[in-house]
């Protein structure tokens, strides 16, 4: 096993979505430019994550901010990843893009699902449909970790590999945030040098 440094620096959005290869990079910038104001207000989850205003974005980054690292800890025992720290950092960009669109929260604040965005196949649908609309074309490596990041769900077989390596190490990520660190980053003092909500800067 060679010897690795990991430095624990925490990076904003914009600094991570600069080290997503191109030409996604330029697409991840422009998806997020035009939709800053909705994800820095949209909620991470309805219910079990980053369930505060702006939940969203910090879901994202703090994700993307683990799977850099996480990355640089797989990578360090040798044994073949078979995708990029980009692809992985523009899956998880790309993950739960619905989720702006589909979490609404009513004058009481409860919160809910859109009526045509409460299944995992409109979820899906939508979030392919946004990679259309700005010409962001996956390679098959990268489909796969897209829609398999939150589990193979009722593409489960006991007969084949139906996520790979790509989707796994997505959803370690996912699910280590979503259940693990639901309620981070902190608002203030987070144990994690740097890591901050977005709303409380």
């Amino acid at each position: 096993m060679r010897q690795v440094s990991i430095l624990l620096d925490y990076l904003t959005i914009d600094e991570l979505v600069e080290l997503i290869d191109e030409p996604n990079r330029s697409i991840c910038k422009r998806i997020l430019t035009d939709h800053r104001a909705l994800f820095e207000k949209a909620r991470g989850s309805t219910h079990n994550h980053q369930t505060w205003e702006g939940g969203y974005i910090d879901h994202v980054t703090d994700g993307m901010n683990y799977a850099r690292h996480l990355y640089t800890f797989d990578e360090a025992f040798g044994r073949p990843l078979p995708f990029s720290l980009s692809d992985a950092l523009l899956v998880f960009f790309l993950h739960d893009l619905e989720k702006p669109w589909r979490i609404l929260v009513n004058e009481r604040g409860q919160v809910s699902n859109r009526d045509d965005l409460a299944t995992k196949e409109e979820f899906e649908r939508f979030r392919q449909d946004k990679l259309v609309e700005y010409g962001l074309a996956l390679t098959p490596i990268q489909q796969n970790g897209f829609k398999y990041v939150e589990g193979e769900y009722k593409d489960y077989s006991s007969k084949r590999r139906v996520m790979n390596e790509l989707a796994a190490f997505c959803h370690k990520v996912d699910n280590w945030s979503a259940r693990g660190w639901y309620d981070y980053p902190k608002v203030e003092d987070d144990e994690w040098t740097g890591a901050h909500r977005f709303r409380s800067t």
